[in-house]
C-alpha cells in the first residue's frame, strides 16, 4: 500500500425512504408503496451518473519538467495518448524531437534553468505538474547534482504552487531519506519533504528502484549494477527495479483518479508503481 500522511476516513450514510401511512376503506384495499423501490432507483441513477462522469474527458492541462529523460519521455508518450489531457507543456532547456505521437496539444517552452523564476509564464494555467528531472553525481559532480536534483526541482514546485497548480507529481528514488549519510538519498529525501510542505491539493511522490530502459546515453555504473542484479530482477521483478514505462503509466493512472487517495501527500514505493502499472495496462 502507498505510504500516506494524515489519513482521514470519510463515511457517507445512505438515506432511507419512509413507508407512508395509508388508511384502508371497506370497499377497496389500499396499495401500499414498496419502500425499497425509491432507494433502488436512486442507487441505479447514482451508478449511471458515476459512469457518465468517469467516461467524460477531464480536459486537464499538464506541464512536464524533465521530458528529455528516460522517465520523462515515457510520460510524455502516455499523456499524448490520453484523451483526459487537454494540453501538454514541455518545459525544456532546448527543443526536443519526439516521435509522431506528439500532436497539436503539445507545446514546448524553452527556459533557462538557472533563471527559472524569470519564466513563470511557462508554469501558469496548469492543473497538473510533473517533475522527472534528475542527474547523477558522476555526471554533474556534487554541486551540479545538488543544483539539478534539489534547487531546480524545488523551484519548479514553488512556482507551480504559486500559480495555482492543484496536483504535483515528483519522480524521486527508492531509499530517499533526508537523514541518510549518503548524498543521493539524502538530497532526494530533502526534496520530498520540502515539496510536501508546500501543501498542494494533491502531492504524489514516486520512489522507483533501478530504472530498466534503453538509455540514449551509457551509464556504466547502472549497466554493471543491472548485470549483477539480473537474476534477482528476473525472479523478483518488483523488488528493486522497474521499467520506465511502468512509472509513466502509474503517474498517469494517479493523475486521472487523484481522489482515490484521501491524503494531500501520497508516496508510492517501487512495488506500488508496479501494481499501478499492471492495473492500468
Amino acid at each position: 500500500m502507498p505510504g500516506e500522511v494524515n489519513k482521514e476516513e470519510q463515511m457517507t450514510e445512505q438515506p432511507t425512504a419512509e413507508q407512508p401511512e395509508v388508511e384502508a376503506t371497506p370497499t377497496e384495499e389500499p396499495e401500499v408503496p414498496n419502500a425499497e423501490v425509491p432507494n433502488q432507483e436512486q442507487d441505479q441513477l447514482h451508478s449511471e451518473n458515476a459512469e457518465k462522469v468517469c467516461s467524460q474527458p477531464q480536459s486537464l492541462r499538464a506541464f512536464v519538467v524533465g521530458g528529455s529523460g528516460e522517465v520523462g519521455k515515457q510520460l510524455v508518450k502516455q499523456l499524448a495518448f490520453n484523451s483526459d489531457i487537454k494540453q501538454i507543456t514541455l518545459i525544456v532547456r532546448q527543443p526536443i524531437k519526439y516521435d509522431d505521437y506528439i500532436d497539436n496539444r503539445t507545446v514546448q517552452k524553452i527556459v533557462d534553468f538557472e533563471k527559472l523564476e524569470e519564466h513563470k509564464d511557462a508554469f501558469a494555467e496548469h492543473d497538473v505538474g510533473y517533475c522527472t528531472l534528475g542527474t547523477t553525481r558522476g555526471r554533474a559532480g556534487v554541486d551540479g547534482f545538488k543544483r539539478v536534483d534539489h534547487d531546480y526541482v524545488v523551484t519548479v514546485a514553488k512556482m507551480a504552487k504559486e500559480l495555482g497548480c492543484k496536483q504535483f507529481h515528483l519522480c524521486s528514488s527508492k531509499g530517499a531519506n533526508e537523514k541518510s549519510t549518503i548524498l543521493y538519498p539524502k538530497v532526494k529525501g530533502q526534496v520530498e519533504r520540502e515539496i510536501t510542505e508546500m501543501n498542494f491539493d494533491k502531492c504524489f511522490i514516486y520512489r522507483p528502484g533501478l530504472l530498466l530502459t534503453k538509455r540514449s546515453e551509457r551509464r556504466w555504473g547502472e549497466l554493471i549494477f543491472t548485470g549483477i542484479l539480473k537474476p534477482i530482477t528476473f525472479f523478483f521483478p518488483t523488488l528493486i527495479s522497474v521499467p520506465t514505462e511502468s512509472i509513466a503509466k502509474a503517474m498517469l493512472a494517479v493523475t486521472i483518479q487523484p481522489d482515490k487517495y484521501e491524503n494531500k501527500a501520497t508516496i508510492f514505493e517501487n512495488k506500488d508503481i508496479h501494481k499501478l502499472a499492471d492495473e492500468n495496462k
